[in-house]
């Protein structure tokens, strides 16, 4: 196939699209006499000086419809590696469904990025380094190849990683304690006392069924240390922002 029969089917490809452009963008002739395309919710796509130049960029605003179509078609039939059989959340049961599941290449993809992740955590001294290699494999393989994982194992395995429940009651209390220190001393008892009695009668189930999506740490992270510090001096708070930074 030469190159001007390419062209051609471009050329009526892009012509036999042209009558569904309208249904996607749509030309609209402004009073100075230029013309602009808007999209089917108005946004500007671009204005041009001749309706030809005008119906041209439909055609593109077409083109990159059909790819993004196709591209979402091709997305959806990729293959997945199934290790929803696995039966927790640790190396081993992941290494025996991948085994079943996975190719060699992505067998010893899989590997080194554990080795990695896991001699990180060695090298910081993490007092799980197999647990945090692990959900940081996870995650990185993900990237080049899809898996599943049943979601109640993964929602397991994250609380698992809190730890000892008395260490992180403790740990969370001195974050509170922390936190209303802002409370005038007179005060801060009273505070404490019916922050106690709020704690006390939360609904364990209630909160166990609740699924928020990962990145919302982020924003509940962004939250906490902006209503720690505020109104306190600006060079404190740089400071502090900046040991921060570092520590993280």
């Amino acid at each position: 196939m030469d190159i001007n029969h390419l062209l051609q089917l471009a050329d009526s490809y892009a012509n036999s699209c042209e009558q569904s452009l309208i249904k996607v963008a749509k030309i609209r002739k402004l009073p100075g006499g230029k013309y602009r395309v808007l999209s089917e919710k108005g946004k500007n796509l671009g204005t041009f000086n001749s309706k030809e130049k005008a119906k041209k960029r439909l055609r593109q605003v077409e083109f990159f419809k059909h790819e993004d179509e196709g591209n979402a078609e091709d997305s959806d039939k990729e293959s997945f590696i199934d290790l929803t059989k696995a039966s927790d959340f640790s190396f081993s049961a992941i290494m025996r469904e991948m085994r079943k599941e996975a190719d060699k290449e992505q067998l010893r993809l899989f590997l080194n990025i554990f080795k990695k992740e896991f001699d990180k955590g060695v090298k910081n001294k993490l007092n799980k380094p197999e647990k945090v290699a692990l959900q940081n494999t996870v995650i990185k393989f993900n990237r080049k190849h899809k898996i599943k994982l049943n979601k109640k194992l993964i929602k397991n395995a994250a609380v698992s990683e809190l730890g000892d429940a008395a260490l992180v009651g403790k740990y969370l209390a001195d974050i509170v304690r922390f936190t209303i220190n802002r409370i005038p001393a007179d005060r801060r008892q009273k505070a404490i006392d019916s922050l106690k009695k709020k704690f006390y009668t939360f609904n364990a189930d209630e909160i166990s069924q609740k699924d928020l999506p990962p990145t919302s740490s982020i924003g509940q992270s962004i939250t906490f240390v902006k209503h720690v510090l505020f109104n306190h001096d600006s060079h404190y708070i740089r400071e502090v922002l900046n040991n921060l930074v570092h520590y993280l």
